[in-house]
């Protein structure tokens, strides 16, 4: 067994251990500009920033995390953001939200980002694809009013990346400024469960 083939096979190991989706991998790693999903099933290249970034959802740095010896952190020893992410789980891309929606965007992305911490940056296109269908196929993200005004604000650079495609792409990036409070989380959650 190669030491891809390792890490790919303790990282599957980690993540049902915890009961975590590979949605919910990549919405723990939001910000790091890596994707988890497809790794495991060999869809995706395992790359060198994926294999410093995963560890430390589970609190652990890449070395502790790749030696035989270590085993599962106590629950008490776990990041708060995977805490959070865990003992209230979003709705994933996992999910099929059909039509309705696309009426409740602002509430889907609120439930996505409530773990990161104020000063992430993340991309338009890494948080799309962690939410649900439809939602992920695609949405502007419009955090000038409703639920998600103040949450975070667009900053003035981008990314420039190759899709799938081989087309290049500009991805808008956006700055967590101030934590999620319990308020605005639950409004979001208020809003999902009566519509």
């Amino acid at each position: 067994m190669t030491n891809k083939e390792k890490f790919i096979a303790k990282s599957k190991m980690f993540r049902l251990h915890f009961q975590l989706t590979e949605d919910e991998i990549d919405l723990l790693l939001l910000g790091k500009n890596v994707v988890y999903k497809g790794v495991e099933a060999h869809d995706r290249e395992l790359t060198l920033q994926l294999i410093e970034a995963y560890p430390l959802i589970y609190g652990l740095d890449h070395d502790k995390f790749q030696k035989d010896e270590t085993t599962y952190p106590l629950w008490d020893d776990l990041p708060e953001a995977t805490k959070k992410l865990i003992e209230d789980r979003p709705y994933t891309a996992a999910d099929n939200v059909g039509e309705a929606g696309l009426t409740n965007t602002a509430s889907y992305v609120i439930l996505a980002i409530k773990h990161l911490e104020t000063g992430t940056i993340f991309s338009e296109s890494e948080l799309t694809r962690c939410l649900p269908s439809p939602l992920n196929q695609g949405i502007t993200i419009n955090q000038v009013s409703g639920l998600l005004k103040g949450a975070f604000k667009k900053l003035r650079k981008s990314r420039k990346f190759k899709n799938e495609k081989g087309e290049e792409v500009i991805d808008a990036l956006y700055l967590i400024h101030k934590a999620m409070d319990e308020r605005l989380i639950g409004k979001a959650k208020r809003k999902l469960e009566r519509d």
